[in-house]
């Protein structure tokens, strides 16, 4: 079964970015599912911003989605419109704002709502964490 993920919780005001990278481990252990994305919609963009670092002594959530995404293929979307609402801006868009940085963490990427609509289209399941 295919699906893909919708993630729409703050990383740090809720458990939902948590709750979704718990249930991305475990479903990735039953070879009959293939997850195609996850989408980080509203305040969950704020996991894919490389200027917040957590304590040394806490869990870095960030950098779980990341190394996951990378070894199982995943992509990370972020809204795009969210993101650049939050400061969160990769090359193309800090070069668009004329900002002097980005701030795009790595193994996330900007995406329009389209490609939402694309996951839902193409997949058996759309599963969202709040």
């Amino acid at each position: 079964m295919q699906y893909a993920l919708l993630v729409t919780g703050s990383p740090y005001q809720t458990k939902a970015c948590h709750s979704a990278l718990k249930f991305l481990k475990a479903a990735l252990l039953n070879p009959q599912h293939t997850p195609i994305g996850v989408f980080f919609y509203e305040e969950a963009v704020l996991i894919g911003n490389a200027l917040s670092q957590p304590p040394r002594d806490e869990f870095d959530l960030r950098k779980e989605w990341a190394e996951l995404a990378k070894a199982h293929h995943i992509p990370l979307y972020l809204c795009i419109a969210a993101s650049v609402r939050r400061g969160i801006v990769n090359e193309t868009e800090s070069k668009r704002y004329e900002l002097s940085q980005h701030s795009l963490a790595e193994g996330f990427q900007l995406e329009g709502l389209g490609t939402l609509v694309e996951l839902m289209n193409t997949t058996s399941k759309l599963i969202q964490f709040r």
